[in-house]
């Protein structure tokens, strides 16, 4: 699994008990903007933490960053209710003793873009090691929403499969398919002289690769985005059991990896670690994280009928949303 990966979200509004959904910049005919309530959301954060207490899990925000009509924050979660010791895997010496009212935080970036007058936006939250924000961020964010605007509902789900990889199947070559797993299997470890450690922290990787010059066809990937071939078919294989399939898409100069894994609706990863091979990139930096999300926003706003030009429109903030919160209710035993 990569360690670094981009999960994508659409972010919809409609009227409760209604399908049609809403432009987002005024989905209440009066002006209410959504990428307003989200800055005010992620000001609140900034300044007041939410805290789950059965989950023992909180979120914070941090590095909020206006351009257009889009926001770049850092969300910062993690966990308490346990005690720890942290040591220097170098000298062995005891360097933290976590408590259990201490978070341990882990601050993951997000991309979030409204385009003007469109009834849809883009979501894009970084994963580290596969664990992600967006169970903590969307049940905040729908308890502030729902508290001023009880009439509609807030949908953020998973952008399809088929959605996201439709736009680079149309005009790609696939150049590479992996599956990946976690934990050697045992005649394999046992084969290599491997300790137990070895084996279940390890990973293992079936790589398949077309001739040199050619591609890989694309009706079978096609079919399994479609939901008419189910992804789990694919992620068994000789009786042993992979995590995700990974495909890598040429298009003109530059290549895009993005991960499926098994599941009713398989969340499409986008490989940052690959990204920074591929672009020379030795350290995940804020700046290059954020442009890949605008670079993926766009490939996936072609798809959804939108033109890189509307979606780079330019937007004057105004100043009043600066003043503005969007406050997570807090419940009466909290």
């Amino acid at each position: 699994m990569a360690k670094h990966t981009f999960a994508s979200y659409a972010v919809r509004v409609r009227r409760s008990r209604e399908k049609e959904y809403l432009p987002l910049d005024n989905f209440d005919g009066g002006g209410a903007d959504l990428l307003k309530e989200f800055y005010g959301f992620c000001q609140h954060l900034q300044e007041r933490p939410y805290e789950i207490p059965e989950k023992e899990r909180s979120l914070e925000a941090n590095g909020i960053e206006r351009r257009k009509r889009s926001l770049r924050v850092k969300l910062g979660h993690g966990a308490y209710g346990a005690q720890s010791r942290i040591r220097d895997r170098n000298t062995g010496a005891l360097v933290f003793q976590k408590e259990q009212d201490h978070v341990d935080l882990t601050d993951l970036r997000n991309y979030l873009i409204l385009p003007e007058g469109w009834n849809a936006g883009i979501l894009f939250t970084e994963r580290f090691q596969g664990n992600g924000v967006i169970a903590s961020l969307g049940e905040a964010f729908k308890k502030a929403f729902y508290a001023k605007y009880g009439g509609y509902t807030l949908e953020i789900n998973n952008m399809t499969s088929e959605a996201a990889l439709g736009v680079y199947l149309e005009s790609g070559q696939v150049k590479k398919i992996r599956l990946v797993r976690h934990a050697i299997p045992h005649d394999v470890a046992d084969a290599l002289g491997l300790d137990n450690m070895e084996q279940e922290l390890g990973g293992m990787e079936f790589v398949m690769r077309p001739p040199r010059t050619g591609s890989f066809r694309k009706a079978k990937i096609q079919s399994i985005l479609s939901g008419e071939t189910d992804v789990s078919r694919i992620l068994e294989w000789r009786d042993m059991q992979f995590k995700e399939m990974k495909v890598e898409v040429k298009i003109a100069d530059s290549t895009r990896t993005l991960s499926v894994s098994s599941g009713t609706t398989p969340p499409v990863l986008y490989d940052l670690d690959t990204e920074m091979q591929q672009d020379g990139v030795t350290e995940l930096s804020d700046s290059w994280a954020y442009e890949k999300a605008e670079e993926f926003a766009e490939d996936l706003g072609r798809n959804m009928g939108l033109s890189p030009d509307r979606m780079r429109r330019d937007f004057q903030w105004p100043g009043l949303w600066d003043h503005y919160r969007l406050e997570v209710p807090l419940d009466q035993n909290d």
